[in-house]
């Protein structure tokens, strides 16, 4: 595996798409989007970082590929049925999402304690897709296929983890947590920063989350 910060053993487009970020924070949320699209990877150049195998506690794949002290690039994996839970990525500013796959895609919208569903917005395979602070959504593989996806996160100032502070809104219990490491269902305490309690959400979103962290229950209970 390529130690963050290293570029050994990367194929040649993306080699090329971390020269094209740079070590700078990017100018733009389109220039980032262009440095990724201008790269043309292919799903071959993540699989060296493929995790199909993840933990069960895990609900999809998350590995760090490549950081500075702007911007950090991830490869996450899908097997069929795994979900991120609803989060945002907490301190990361601008975000571009790449998947090789036809990933679920839902975002919501948060008034005050009220969590609602906005839109669907899946993915193509090979298709790009922008993040910026706002953004609150969900990812999952509803297919029958494993597959992978590159996500890359960049900060306005230094900052040792990107992505860290991401708030996981829990609708079955009503609390949004706070963590560094993976947005997943049913986090442990050890990888809760800290929590808020009195979200709120339609019966519908919360049957639909409680179905979503059941499944997942039910694999790690059987493992």
């Amino acid at each position: 595996m390529a130690v963050p910060g290293s570029v050994l053993g990367m194929s040649r487009r993306l080699q090329a798409l971390i020269a094209s970020i740079g070590e700078q924070p990017p100018s733009s949320l389109s220039q980032l989007e262009r440095c990724v699209a201008d790269a043309q990877l292919v799903e071959q150049d993540l699989l060296p970082w493929a995790d199909f195998r993840h933990p069960v506690e895990d609900s999809y794949g998350r590995r760090l590929i490549w950081k500075s002290d702007f911007v950090e690039l991830m490869v996450m994996s899908w097997i069929p049925g795994d979900f991120s839970a609803i989060h945002d990525h907490g301190t990361a500013h601008w975000g571009v999402v790449q998947s090789f796959g036809p990933a679920t895609h839902s975002l919501f919208r948060l008034h005050g304690s009220q969590l609602e569903f906005d839109r669907q917005s899946d993915y193509r395979p090979g298709q790009i897709q922008t993040v910026d602070h706002r953004l609150i959504h969900q990812m999952g593989n509803a297919s029958g296929t494993p597959f992978v996806s590159l996500h890359v996160y960049a900060a306005l100032q230094p900052l040792a983890t990107i992505t860290a502070n991401a708030r996981v809104f829990d609708v079955v219990e009503g609390v949004i947590q706070f963590t560094d490491g993976g947005v997943f269902f049913a986090l442990p305490d050890a990888q809760v920063k800290r929590q808020i309690t009195g979200l709120k959400a339609t019966p519908s979103l919360v049957s639909d989350q409680r179905r979503l962290r059941d499944a997942r229950l039910q694999v790690m209970a059987h493992a």
